[in-house]
């Protein structure tokens, strides 16, 4: 018979705070701290096993309080969790997830500290604290999702209420009050924000000469554009800005491009909130989405934002709202004519707004075609159909019709140059004259080192050489192949401090863009463009950089940086998948797949950390949060 206290169970309470003792001793071990004649003056460093003890005692820390705090919060959280239950393989997974969670985290943190994995391989000591923090950051991790995924499958068990009809007349008025909210930024950032991908745009269209013409296999003189960016949007970013030259001031046309952008976003959104309240989600939780994406800043400024990645990003969101009516219906949707039609169109726009949403395209049709294979004719012509016309008709007809050139097969090895960069970089002495004569076929090898930035493979590749041919990539691939096998770390290390980021939940991040990006103003250096410089009003500065800040101070609130922490988005599409597989609702993850394909692009792209590049998932985390955690239209199934 089990003992308790008044309804506590005693022995579930000792493993418990046995537990919560540990999360919080590991949580807060100082993972770096070294023994030094400063802080231990009488110290024998002679003396191994001294020094070794030493150092265990300085990993711990003093902070009492807060070390209280966090255990009793701890152990509260593993009694909670001890009497949950799972399935085996549901125990399995969250045990999975949890481990790779409590290892990603450190080694982020050693990267981050190092651009190594020195804090977690180099000595016995960091060896140990590592291992424990590892541990401790899991079995957080395992008791909080734990009683996360028990609350959110108690609230699927509750009783649907009535799914009430709402009119499309409603999308405009929700689309108005959004843009409205959001006026107040196009006044502060007027006439608008850009970096330096549309900076680069804008000179294509001009044609005004800059790197992205040398990352072409196609060069000529008469060849400006390429697409490197997606042409279609340099096209439109470009008539928008000669529109205001020929009103007088660039400013001009960029402003009317932006409030047009703005609109754009707000009728996106707000069928959005249509669709939630279409499929019988409670009113006041689609009204919190809509408040999210009303007042939550990162929305409205990248609605004044000149980017090519809010449009795709845009497209995407309302192309996870079909995935999800797909998943909805059990695939049903697929007969409706009209429905197809949407999908054909959207996934269409995605191809024409971003390089790589044909690949994006192509997994979701693998995955379909496989899922739903009851309706694989309307699959079949709903996703091969528009990406043949974009393969075949708009990249191999059109655009060299039009004097397009591609874009380069560099953009596709940044992993691998990273690897290489890095390699030339620590361990130049090792390698061969046949590894120089391969890799100088591709890069230039003398200036490798020069050229290598740890989170940031645009200075490597973009060096590449565009007339390398087949030959000269079969032998660089064959010497990267031997290279990594002689260091294997130095190939770990070059990925992880080029994508990181993207899962380390500590980093703080540059999240939007406070200005119209000056690259050409940089590179202009005698003024012969300046009537293509976008300027800001020297009027509102201060409220720039205010806002600037505080976009920057959401991601240190809690709960709210759920929106706003890059290294969080992935744990969060995660946890996602498990209360799917919990509810047996499989269909539900597929609907995922964009968000799922997105961080999985970011683990292969070239800027370690970059917001943009995750921007569909943050589009989308709102509307996701309503049709995962909460009850709604899924139950009506």
């Amino acid at each position: 018979m089990q003992h308790t206290f008044h309804g506590i169970n005693r022995a579930r309470g000792i493993i418990s705070l046995l537990l919560g003792v540990l999360i919080s001793t590991g949580m807060n071990l100082s993972i770096r701290r070294l023994a030094t004649e400063k802080n231990s003056p009488t110290l024998d460093f002679t003396n191994e096993r001294l020094v070794f003890v030493r150092e265990l005692y300085l990993s711990l820390s003093n902070a009492r309080m807060r070390l209280l705090l966090m255990t009793l919060v701890a152990m509260v959280l593993c009694y909670l969790a001890l009497g949950i239950r799972f399935s085996i393989g549901m125990e399995i997974l969250l045990a999975v997830y949890s481990a790779v969670f409590g290892i990603s985290q450190v080694v982020a943190f050693s990267i981050q500290k190092s651009e190594s994995l020195t804090y977690v391989l180099d000595l016995p000591i960091y060896l140990i604290r590592s291992g424990v923090k590892m541990l401790a950051t899991a079995l957080l991790c395992y008791t909080l999702i734990k009683v996360l995924l028990e609350l959110c499958r108690e609230q699927f068990t509750q009783r649907i209420g009535i799914m009430h009809i709402h009119t499309r007349k409603r999308i405009p008025v929700d689309a108005l009050i959004i843009f409205l909210v959001w006026l107040p930024y196009f006044y502060i950032f007027y006439p608008g924000t850009a970096n330096e991908d549309t900076v680069i745009q804008l000179m294509e269209y001009f044609e005004i000469p800059s790197y992205i013409q040398a990352m072409s296999p196609v060069q000529a003189e008469d060849i400006f554009i390429t697409n490197h960016h997606p042409y279609l949007l340099t096209m439109i970013f470009g008539s928008f800005a000669k529109l205001g030259l020929s009103l007088g001031n660039i400013n001009y046309g960029i402003a009317i491009y932006v409030v047009l952008h703005m609109i754009f976003l707000s009728f996106v959104f707000a069928a959005s909130l249509y669709y939630l309240r279409r499929i019988g989600v409670a009113p006041g939780r689609v009204n919190f989405v809509q408040a999210i994406v009303m007042f939550f800043p990162l929305f409205p400024l990248y609605s004044v934002c000149m980017v090519k990645d809010t449009i795709y990003a845009a497209f995407c969101l309302l192309f996870i709202i079909l995935m999800n009516e797909i998943a909805r219906t059990k695939g049903e949707a697929f007969k409706n004519k009209h429905f197809c039609l949407m999908v054909f169109l959207d996934g269409s726009l995605m191809m024409l707004t971003k390089v790589y949403g044909m690949h994006l395209l192509s997994l979701i049709f693998v995955v379909y075609i496989i899922y739903y294979r009851r309706y694989w004719k309307q699959v079949l012509v709903t996703f091969v159909v528009p990406i043949f016309l974009f393969k075949v008709v708009y990249l191999s007809i059109l655009l060299p019709a039009l004097n397009v050139a591609p874009g380069g097969i560099q953009e596709a090895l940044s992993v691998p140059f990273q690897q290489t960069a890095r390699y030339v970089t620590y361990c130049a002495d090792e390698v061969t004259e046949e590894e120089k004569e391969a890799i100088s076929a591709l890069l230039p090898y003398k200036k490798l080192a020069k050229y290598y930035n740890p989170s940031l493979s645009d200075p490597v590749k973009k060096h590449y050489n565009q007339e390398a041919t087949t030959e000269d990539l079969l032998a660089y691939f064959k010497v990267w192949f031997e290279m990594g096998l002689k260091h294997p770390r130095v190939y770990l290390e070059a990925t992880l401090c080029n994508i990181h980021e993207y899962f380390y939940l500590e980093k703080v991040s540059s999240l939007e863009y406070y200005e119209f990006d000056t690259y050409l103003q940089e590179v202009d250096e005698d003024g012969e463009y300046s009537y293509l410089y976008v300027l800001h009003n020297d009027e509102t500065v201060e409220e720039r950089y205010a806002v600037n800040q505080l976009v920057l101070s959401l991601e240190k609130i809690p709960v709210v940086n759920l929106l706003a922490s890059i290294g969080l988005l992935p744990w969060m599409l995660g946890f996602f998948i498990l209360l799917n597989f919990l509810r047996k609702k499989q269909g539900y993850t597929v609907a995922l797949l964009i968000p799922i394909a997105t961080i999985g692009i970011c683990l292969l792209s070239a800027d370690n950390g970059n917001y943009r590049y995750i921007m569909p998932v943050m589009f989308a985390l709102p509307y996701l949060i309503m049709l995962v955690l909460m009850p709604g239209g899924q139950q009506q199934d």
